[in-house]
């Protein structure tokens, strides 16, 4: 019995409401609690009330402006002026580099390179000794440490990853090959790892030909990881399947071909942001309406030209957009064009914003 003064399926209904900070804390207050607290239907229905509340949060990865030193900070509509840093999450406190390759119902997935193994930030070579990559519910602060993979990919190959949901299953994978810019060498591996066996396997998948992956540029959206790739200007997104296992192409709007570009997600749709650099600043977001139809791209948004502009960065709900000028952090809206100021600082053209939703999913393989 969860109290002796409210029914259970009332006291259910306010333990969902509550935040995972407090649920936490409840965990130890009764057998009942914290069965109620872990079990997998209320953690679904808890992150599904979560991601649907109009309190909008976001992580900002950045470098420290004076110090130069990763910092993750948290960003949340109701306070729109307010921030607050997180700790780091991985053991070594001497980390460099934070790459980060998304996030999926609360959970992101970091790889980390420390002090005296910056020159090779990317390469999968450094997983037993300098760098680490682990899954990170920053809520329950819980991470879990990936294992190596069965093989390391070539030295001088620059290594590509995406993580995401198997949507058949439910099982968290991330995937990982070689960028096959390098003509005449064999195709490396292509390894998926998953969090249930906490194993990397090897799978029998072709990767299509490209000749440049953009590491910022990428996104997740219902089971697919997208990448923006370049083959002799041709701009396309490389996706892949997190259920079949399979890669595939999106050809981008033709707009794309002379502009810095970038792919992100608004209104659970996949969209590509077009920055037309000129004396100032001009953005187009294009959205595919219905998802796998090229011929569905439609421009939404044409935001006049602006100085106050910098790089996108990410949505800000459907309705704003955020972006970087000199190191400062900006919030336009696209109804109104008004912009906002964040009291976050960092080096220029070195934010990463990721929208957040606190979750209590676990980690435990």
């Amino acid at each position: 019995m969860l109290s002796a003064n409210l029914p259970d399926d009332i006291a259910k209904e306010i333990a969902v409401r509550l935040p995972v900070k407090s649920l936490l804390r409840f965990k130890s207050v009764s057998k009942s609690w914290y069965a109620l607290i872990t079990d997998p239907s209320f953690i679904t229905q808890h992150l599904e009330r979560s991601s649907d509340s109009n309190h909008r949060l976001h992580l900002i990865f950045r470098l420290h402006a004076l110090t130069r030193k990763p910092c993750i900070s948290l960003v949340s509509n109701q306070e729109p002026h307010a921030s607050r840093d997180l700790d780091l999450p991985f053991l070594q406190k001497n980390v460099e580099y934070i790459f980060v390759y998304g996030q999926c119902n609360g959970i992101f997935c970091l790889y980390g390179v420390y002090r005296g193994d910056s020159n090779r930030p990317c390469s999968t070579c450094a997983l037993g000794g300098g760098a680490s990559m682990i899954l990170w519910n920053p809520a329950t602060k819980e991470v879990k440490v990936l294992p190596p993979s069965h093989r390391d990919l070539i030295d001088s190959i620059y290594v590509i990853f995406g993580f995401g949901i198997d949507p058949v299953t439910g099982d968290f994978k991330v995937v990982r090959f070689g960028n096959l810019a390098f003509e005449g060498r064999e195709q490396p591996p292509v390894e998926v790892y998953n969090l249930s066996t906490d194993s990397w396997k090897i799978i029998n998948a072709i990767v299509p030909a490209f000749r440049l992956c953009y590491p910022k540029c990428r996104t997740y959206l219902n089971g697919v990881y997208h990448w923006l790739t370049d083959d002799n200007n041709d701009k396309y997104i490389l996706c892949f399947d997190f259920g079949s296992e399979v890669f595939g192409k999106i050809q981008m709007p033709p707009v794309m071909g002379y502009c810095e570009t970038n792919v992100a997600v608004i209104d659970e749709k996949l969209a590509c942001v077009a920055t037309f650099y000129m004396v100032t600043h001009r953005f187009e977001i294009w959205v595919m309406n219905e998802y796998g139809n090229e011929s569905s791209w439609s421009r939404r948004f044409n935001i006049a030209p602006s100085s106050e502009f910098g790089s996108f960065l990410g949505f800000w709900g459907d309705d704003e957009i955020l972006v970087e000028e000199e190191g400062r952090l900006m919030a336009y809206h696209l109804g109104n064009r008004l912009v906002q100021r964040f009291e976050i600082h960092g080096v220029p053209r070195l934010f990463k914003v990721f929208g957040y939703v606190e979750s209590l999913v676990p980690l435990a393989a």
